[in-house]
């Protein structure tokens, strides 16, 4: 008797082995890419907070309020309490201009859930400041959820 049914055996094999390659292709694919978001979602977390601690090195009251909450929690040795962007860029301003900066050192940065943080030393002409930056993440970018400027005791 003549077999007239085509042998498909190492076909269907064949198209198996392509069936698996894939779909080991896409799981091995999809964790790259949450990899590299997360590698540029951190990055993006430290190159705010570099951009904030910039700011506080020069005395930059423009530069440090591009990275402000809409609503910040601002501490200054004369005034306390939550200000909007525009009066709190207003208000370092005005601190930076009869305090010139001349040096920031950093003493602590670090992470929490919450955000990112950094701790140092304002070093003005008249005085030495402790300084307590707090980040929060807010809509893909890390932004300053809260300032604290105060005198040194």
């Amino acid at each position: 008797m003549v077999n007239l049914r085509p042998n498909f055996g190492p076909l269907i094999f064949c198209i198996l082995d392509i069936m698996k390659k894939n779909l080991l292709l896409f799981p091995t694919l999809g964790v790259l890419l949450f990899a590299f978001l997360g590698l540029g979602a951190i990055s993006s977390r430290q190159d705010a907070l570099e951009a904030v601690l910039a700011a506080l090195k020069t005395g930059n009251a423009n530069n440090l309020a591009l990275r402000f909450e809409e609503t910040v929690e601002l501490t200054l040795p004369d005034q306390t309490g939550a200000t909007s962007r525009s009066q709190g860029q207003a208000q370092l301003t005005r601190f930076f201009t009869q305090h010139p900066v001349t040096s920031f050192e950093l003493k602590h940065k670090g992470k929490s859930p919450a955000g990112s943080y950094a701790i140092g030393t304002l070093k003005t002409q008249q005085a030495d400041y402790r300084v307590n930056v707090f980040l929060r993440g807010k809509g893909g970018k890390e932004l300053v959820r809260e300032l604290r400027i105060q005198t040194m005791d």
